[in-house]
């Protein structure tokens, strides 16, 4: 059986079947799906490298940034700007990290 299922604006009806109806839907369903699981999965590896950026810099956030309001991109700057006597592995992790 098959059913009107819309009109396009200035254009002829478009007739869908019932069961190319469900397929539509599942189709759209499973690349929605597919394209949160891929946003969510990006933003999970983005957060642990910052992790392990700070983790890798606390001490010479300690010794060099103790007194840098976080935020607006303050305490990039200041390990920037004290680069040479930064620790080998903070180095690493902030080559690793560019700036946004």
């Amino acid at each position: 059986m098959v059913q009107r299922f819309g009109r396009a604006a200035s254009g002829p009806v478009v007739r869908f079947s019932h069961r190319a109806a469900v397929y539509v839907r599942a189709g759209l369903a499973a690349a929605s799906l597919i394209a949160l699981l891929v946003l969510f999965l990006s933003q999970a590896s983005a957060g642990d490298a910052r992790s392990e950026a700070k983790q890798a810099c606390k001490a010479d956030y300690s010794r060099f940034c103790a007194g840098t309001m976080p935020g607006g991109g303050r305490i990039r700057k200041c390990l920037g700007d004290n680069y040479a006597s930064l620790s080998a592995a903070c180095k690493q992790a902030f080559d690793a990290n560019p700036p946004k």
